[in-house]
């Protein structure tokens, strides 16, 4: 441990005194000419990709009475959330009805991960330094990428602000306060400088305080429910810290180095769940901190020939107490620890093979271990470890109106445990091919189609948790299929800009895991599910001008989602599995005029099921949330207000986990070098 405490801290020092940027590759944004128009390369992007891809920039980030990155993802289409209530309730973001695991995070280019339970916890990381947030479905349409990347089901990518080079500035940063309901406070600063054309960093640091004490209504008599009371959530209070800093040495134009030392901390309450005359008293705490640190070499050594080379460490440690008179034996207190570490290496090389036809080859290797300590649980723990190895070959054809791609994906597990028997060593290749090609040569309309395979390995909790895991379990096995079409038009008149993207799919899961119940104390892990998904994404997007300088934008998202169980013999065969609702989706709008800036947004979710759907009891209804918003900009200060859920609507994303009603929120941030 003192070896790999001095690694941590070497690797962060020298992470403070170098810099952030990346070097322009081949598949970075550019500006292209449309019709006469010039189009943001997003946009381009996004329309020509063979997998399915959303994405918010920083500028319509600030538009979307966001707090963190999983109040982005609300508003992706085919996205199931979950939340468990305030402001640090664990939120978690699944898609197309796969489950959360399957939804992987990447952060600058490198995946993040929890060998425990297997979900990121988006709610601790901050928008203050995001440029950019992007969901795609499969994985990215760039190639050039790490093993690690083409392993998941999807791929939600954040990426940091990046100050390139200028010598006529060098400096920019901001200062913000965000306040508003429930005792919320949420000072920010955010940093980044250049010096000279070598070095740069920047640096950012947010911390959140709330007191969580918001009033809900507790309706009582399902049936009518015509009898409620309003209540006050307890223990929902939370004080987090994260810092973060990154940097980049350029080497030259074509090489450089770039480093990224992140810290999160926080200590909360976790309410318990609300039922019928029951409003829960509860005494529970966790403590998280977690560290990770990051270096990623880049070469593009040729136009024909680059490579690239990552590290990681990441370390979580989360303390969780309870109070409670039945914990008699431990003077009515329970402490559990647990400790988790990963270490991750990676190479990937790309080479253009024709003009038109990539090739790419990625290797990576991870090795995980988990300890858990508790004053009474866990007494036979197998305090398991993990390595992990993936290999990945690619390749990409591309002109202007055909792209083609596939990769083979090699997944291979190696596990100890230190009492009992570990869990079986996995071997699995899993492949995927896509296709988009554009039907009129002047329009850019394109058709686009993928199939991937992928394969979900057990986590620790799974396989190993107490009185629960089962070390026989078999991975999730997943096929997805995809069509769909994309259509942008920057010709129309009064619209600055006019997309649609449609896409079907179907995904199958085989050898789901799942809990059963052995009594009201004791769970086992079994494969047994299979879940069949079919579905429907629709996005549009456009920007109506007004007058010389005025913008309306309008964008929205629906998704039709019929995920069943398909498990013969099983008590919810044909039934839908739960939390997917069957309709969902978000629409905004806002209207810019001069420094001046208003908006209106929406999330709706429709009715879901947390059982059988023959008990009226687990049914949990729609819900719509609508919010509102007003900016202004003067000199370098800006000043944004916000009303959420401004009819004031009961719902839960979770059962028995009330969601807060009506609050605002305001901004003041003061740009600097500007």
């Amino acid at each position: 441990m003192s070896k790999n405490l001095l690694f941590t801290t070497v690797l962060f020092l020298f992470a403070t005194i170098t810099a952030f940027s990346e070097v322009p590759g081949g598949d970075s944004l550019r500006t292209r000419n449309l019709k006469g128009v010039t189009v943001n390369g997003q946009a381009i992007k996004a329309a020509r990709a063979a997998q399915p891809v959303q994405v918010y920039s920083e500028k319509e980030i600030g538009t979307l009475n966001a707090l963190n990155i999983t109040d982005v993802a609300k508003y992706f289409s085919g996205v199931t959330i979950k939340d468990y209530g305030g402001i640090g309730g664990m939120k978690t973001v699944s898609f197309r009805g796969m489950g959360t695991q399957y939804t992987g995070v990447s952060y600058d280019g490198i995946m993040m991960s929890d060998i425990q339970s297997g979900q990121i916890d988006l709610g601790r990381f901050s928008l203050d330094n995001i440029s950019e947030i992007s969901l795609t479905n499969g994985q990215p349409n760039d190639i050039f990428q790490s093993a690690r990347m083409f392993s998941s089901g999807g791929v939600l990518c954040l990426k940091t602000k990046l100050l390139d080079y200028d010598k006529n500035k060098s400096f920019e940063g901001k200062i913000s306060l965000k306040t508003g309901s429930f005792g919320f406070l949420n000072p920010s600063f955010f940093l980044a400088k250049n010096f000279g054309k070598k070095w740069a960093f920047n640096l950012s640091t947010d911390a959140q305080m709330a007191n969580g004490k918001y009033t809900f209504l507790q309706y009582y008599g399902s049936s009518t429910r015509n009898i409620s009371e309003v209540l006050t959530r307890k223990n929902g209070d939370v004080k987090s810290l994260r810092s973060e800093i990154n940097g980049l040495y350029r080497i030259n134009r074509n090489e450089s180095v770039s480093m990224k030392a992140n810290y999160y901390g926080s200590e909360r309450g976790l309410p318990g769940s609300i039922t019928f005359y029951n409003n829960d008293d509860s005494h529970q705490r966790l403590k998280d901190q977690t560290f990770f640190s990051q270096i990623h070499y880049k070469n593009r050594v040729s136009e024909r020939f680059r490579h690239q080379y990552s590290a990681k460490i990441n370390i979580s440690d989360n303390h969780y107490t309870d109070v409670d008179p039945k914990y008699s034996t431990t003077s009515g207190i329970l402490r559990d620890n647990y400790l988790q570490k990963e270490y991750y290496l990676s190479s990937t090389f790309q080479y253009k093979l024709l003009d038109p036809l990539l090739i790419s080859a990625s290797t990576d290797w991870w090795y995980n271990d988990l300890n858990i300590n508790s004053n009474i649980n866990f007494k036979n723990f197998q305090y398991p470890t993990r390595h992990t190895g993936l290999a990945n070959v690619a390749t990409k054809y591309f002109s202007e109106r055909l792209t083609v791609g596939a990769n083979l994906l090699y997944t291979l597990t190696r596990e100890k445990v230190r009492i009992g028997v570990p869990a079986p060593n996995r071997d699995k290749l899993s492949p995927t091919i896509n296709i988009s090609y554009k039907l009129i040569e002047d329009t850019e309309l394109r058709i686009r189609a993928f199939y991937k395979n992928i394969y979900r390995l057990p986590t620790f909790n799974d396989l190993y948790y107490q009185d629960m895991g089962n070390n026989n379990l078999r991975p999730e096995d997943a096929n997805q299929y995809n069509i769909g079409f994309t259509y942008l038009d920057t010709g129309i008149p009064f619209l600055s800009e006019f997309a649609i993207t449609v896409d079907g799919y179907y995904n199958r899961v085989k050898d789901k895991i799942i809990a059963i119940p052995r009594d009201m104390f004791h769970w086992s892990m079994i494969n047994k599910d299979q879940v069949d998904v079919k579905g429907l994404d629709v996005s549009v997007k456009t920007s109506i001008k007004v007058g010389k300088s005025d913008l309306v934008k309008l964008k929205s998202n629906y998704s039709l989602q019929s995920a069943k169980d398909a498990t013969v013999g099983s008590d919810n065969y044909g039934e839908q599995i739960p939390y997917t609702p069957v309709h969902s989706g978000s629409g905004s709008i806002s209207y810019q005029h001069g420094k001046w800036e208003a908006g209106y947004n929406m999330v709706f979710s429709g009715v879901r099921w947390i059982g059988q759907m023959t008990d009226p009891r687990n049914k949990m209804n729609g819900y719509a949330i609508h919010s509102i918003f007003v900016s202004t900009t003067y000199k370098q200060w800006n000043v944004n207000a916000e009303v959420i859920d401004i009819f004031n609507t009961q719902y839960e994303v979770v059962k028995f986990y009330p969601m807060p009603r009506r609050n605002f929120r305001i901004t003041l941030a003061m740009n600097l070098g500007k």
